[in-house]
């Protein structure tokens, strides 16, 4: 008995890892039946990540990253699939990203990260009824988001701004002067990104 659910349990990590393949795969062979996979063609192309498979293991949900054309902008949806491969769809739709989900202890609901709204929250959905809700009202973006294992509270990540270091104590400014921007000080390895220029002071927090 013991051989038979240590066997099964093996062959349900690797559903996630057989699913994502064969989405990736049966893209990629569309995308190239011979001729030269052009630029314009990275737009047409799609991909599977962070599948989650729910608590009774007979259902998978991940997210489904595509691009736009119009916007030059890539995107992301949840989808829902059986462990057969049956009864695909999507969860959410439209030009937006949706991340991280994560299902309840028990499977009756699902949390995930969508900037639906403009800025990312973390939101519930009801996997029977589909309704869904807002649970924060954060000024950065959630990550790492998890359940308790009584499914009555989740914790997440999230970037807290500090204020810069000062390497010496200048003086006030008098009023309608006007003086050269203050110099910036950098006291950390990583201080800048492509697309975002210099990075906020700050700690990573669990909430």
């Amino acid at each position: 008995m013991f051989h038979n659910h240590f066997s099964r349990s093996r062959e349900m990590k690797k559903l996630p890892l057989v699913f994502l393949s064969t989405l990736i795969l049966t893209r990629i062979a569309v995308a190239g039946s011979g001729e030269i996979f052009t630029m314009r063609e990275f737009f047409e192309l799609e991909y599977a990540s962070d599948p989650q498979i729910s608590p009774e293991g007979n259902q998978v949900i991940y997210v489904r990253n595509f691009a736009d054309i119009m916007t030059d902008r890539r995107y992301s949806n949840l989808w829902i699939i059986d462990i057969d491969g049956s009864d695909h769809r999507p969860l959410t739709t439209g030009h937006r990203n949706d991340r991280s989900p994560r299902w309840s202890p028990d499977g009756s609901k699902l949390i995930y990260v969508s900037n639906k709204e403009g800025s990312s929250e973390v939101y519930i959905r009801w996997i029977d009824t589909g309704q869904t809700a807002r649970l924060t009202n954060v000024q950065y973006s959630p990550g790492n988001i998890a359940w308790a294992p009584d499914g009555k509270m989740i914790a997440f990540t999230m970037f807290v701004k500090s204020l810069p270091s000062k390497p010496a104590k200048m003086p006030e400014k008098p009023e309608g002067a006007k003086w050269a921007d203050p110099p910036k000080v950098i006291d950390k390895m990583t201080y800048r990104a492509d697309g975002s220029g210099y990075q906020e002071n700050g700690f990573t927090h669990i909430f």
